[in-house]
């Protein structure tokens, strides 16, 4: 089930009619705009190259990210709905070179990569745009001069957003002698803060060759962002890129990411779908690449150098460089919002665990130091479940990755790396590399926890290290059980201290009142579990299940006479034959507050013994 939303952009206003779903106004310029799009320290050479087509692509991606920015996948502009996490987006675009952009080939790609990017649903349509900004309005020219310009011809544009990888990327180059021209994109002043001093030093490093950073702001006026996981920021990026590069008769551009992160193999079953970020996967620049050349109409390649480097390797570079103490002005937080010091990092999120596990097993630590991190990665508590699920999860995928045979690792995701090999001219050798890789990564990280828990040894015998912690919880071997069982232990232990309360002056009457009382129950404890969904096809009918989650399905079944314990075990039966066929993860939770089922444990045992099943009998 998917949201519409109709973004109406640099056109004039329209009625709205039914089949828009919400229709929003966007524009770039002149009276109503309410998106910003500024590039700056651009010499005036750049202005001339600044055709119509490469103004429309950037109009076109700052549109797209404000409104992949502003809708929210879950808990959406309907209060207290619980949103899918897919959107349906149509734009309705005014451009400058209409002829170009509505080729169906250009609609047909521009909508293929962004659904890939974000797993959402794209649909373009461009008119002639009635009224132009001036070209200055584009820019912001900084210092540098037309007649003193050190940045013409450079092999590839630096997507630069100081992070390690960017950096390790920028001083591989700098170290070879090479000028370099870094595009940053600016969300917010913290960010823009902290890229500048990190350019800064940059460039001090390396006195005898040029640095250019070109920061961009592409924001919507008067609104903080409310979906984070922003997965077309990669488009924009591209866009600026593009346009730079274009400026400066370069031959490509350079995404720097290490593979673990580009191909972001799914660290625990809830990253599903778009929560499984491809901003950088080989096929999204692929296509990035064949978009970039119809619109220049010349090569220019999209690339990422890093695409067979873990993050430990990454941060080799920069270390073998001789440039370490780089690092700690580098950042990787992606919880950038809301922080009251530029210098921490949460310590919480992904890019923050995967951060300090590469800078701990490169073997150097004192460049990443621990008094920039709000939560410490390894010892810190961490008092939310979600961050404590991701902290596992990053374990228990490693772990597993360590222990593989690269045969186990190229079954187990032979979907994810065949279909990222294909983006390479040899498919076979590619899909070796990137299972060498993530083989690697999995060692680099599993060293780290066993060389910490040596370290930590008096502390974990005297109880000084938090159970919550990323330490403490895999000295619990939370990391040996797989995340979606976790989930569904939660949710069974929810319904097992609330039924018997909710239901111990009166029994409910029938199924469908019990399955009221536990929705209850599910929303007071904080289970956004959606009810009655998804519908499901099995040979001629429609199947649904109670209460759904991406990972998860759970069936509540009531037992209230001995003749309902042959019923339920039918329903049960039929659920796990439909559920199993398409792949479904299901909890069936069994109410029986008569102990009319005489065997628990051969009961459960009946139902467990198929994978991907769950039950829990409650009284």
């Amino acid at each position: 089930m998917t949201r519409r939303f109709t973004f109406r952009c640099n056109l004039e206003k329209r009625a709205s009619k039914k089949t828009d779903g919400r229709l929003v106004e966007l524009k770039t310029f002149g009276r109503g705009q309410n998106i910003n799009v500024v590039i700056e320290d651009i010499a005036r050479v750049f202005q001339k190259d600044l055709s119509g087509r490469l103004a429309d692509v950037l109009d076109i991606a700052a549109f797209v990210y404000a409104a992949d920015s502003a809708v929210p996948r879950g808990g959406g502009w309907v209060k207290g709905a619980i949103e899918p996490w897919s959107r349906d987006f149509r734009f309705e675009i005014g451009v400058r070179d209409e002829s170009f952009w509505n080729r169906s080939e250009i609609c047909a790609i521009l909508a293929d990569v962004l659904n890939f990017l974000s797993d959402d649903q794209y649909k373009f349509s461009f008119f002639p745009l009635n009224a132009d900004r001036a070209a200055q309005q584009y820019l912001d020219f900084g210092p540098a001069s037309p007649t003193d310009w050190p940045f013409e011809n450079p092999s590839r544009v630096l997507l630069f957003s100081g992070g390690l990888d960017s950096l390790a990327g920028a001083v591989e180059g700098a170290s070879r002698g090479e000028n370099l021209v870094l595009v940053s994109h600016r969300a917010i002043s913290v960010m823009d803060s902290r890229q500048q001093e990190l350019y800064n030093r940059l460039r001090d490093s390396f006195p005898d060759i040029s640095v250019l950073r070109v920061p961009v702001w592409v924001h919507k006026v008067g609104s903080e962002a409310r979906e984070y996981t922003q997965r077309t920021r990669s488009f924009l990026f591209w866009s600026i890129a593009l346009a730079v590069g274009q400026s400066v008769h370069s031959q490509g551009m350079a995404f720097f990411e290490n593979g673990v992160v580009s191909l972001n193999l799914p660290i625990a079953d809830q990253v599903l779908r778009a929560r499984a970020s491809r901003t950088t996967h080989p096929i999204a620049l692929q296509m990035l690449q064949r978009l970039s050349a119809l619109v220049l109409g010349r090569s220019f390649m999209v690339e990422n150098p890093y695409i067979t480097l873990t993050k430990t390797e990454v941060v080799n570079k920069i270390i073998s460089a001789g440039r370490g103490d780089l690092i700690r002005s580098s950042r990787s937080c992606s919880r950038t919002r809301n922080q009251s010091f530029v210098g921490w990092h949460c310590g919480c999120c992904s890019q923050c665990i995967d951060r300090r596990f590469a800078v701990t097993a490169s073997g150097h630590p004192e460049f990443d130091p621990e008094s920039d991190y709000k939560v410490l990665v390894l010892t810190g508590p961490r008092s939310d479940e979600l961050d404590r699920t991701m902290a596992v999860s990053y374990v228990r995928h490693a772990f597993e990755l360590a222990r593989s045979a690269p045969e186990d690792i190229a079954e187990r995701f032979n979907a994810e790396i065949s279909r990222a090999a294909r983006a390479f001219s040899s498919p076979t050798a590619a899909a070796l590399d990137l299972i060498n890789m993530h083989l690697r990564h999995g060692q680099a990280v599993r060293g780290v926890i066993a060389r910490n828990v040596s370290a930590q040894a008096m502390e974990l015998v005297d109880g000084g290290v938090d159970p919550t912690s990323l330490l403490g919880l895999v000295i619990e071997r939370q990391h040996l059980t797989v995340s979606w069982a976790r989930f569904a232990d939660r949710i069974g232990d929810v319904l097992q201290r609330g039924i018997p309360a909710a239901c111990a002056s009166h029994q409910p009457g029938n199924e469908p009142r019990l399955q009221e009382i536990c929705d209850g129950l599910l929303r007071a404890a904080g289970e956004k579990l959606t009810r009655e969904y998804p519908f499901l096809r099995w040979a001629s009918r429609m199947t649904k299940p109670d209460w759904s989650d991406p990972v998860l399905w759970v069936e509540l079944k009531y037992v209230r006479t001995s003749a309902d314990v042959r019923k339920v075990t039918e329903e049960i039966a039929a659920d796990i034959t439909k559920y199993g066929d398409n792949n479904r993860r299901a909890l069936f939770v069994i109410y029986d507050p008569n102990h009319h089922i005489r065997e628990d444990d051969t009961f459960i045992f009946d139902i467990q013994k198929h994978p991907g099943n769950i039950a829990k009998i409650i009284r």
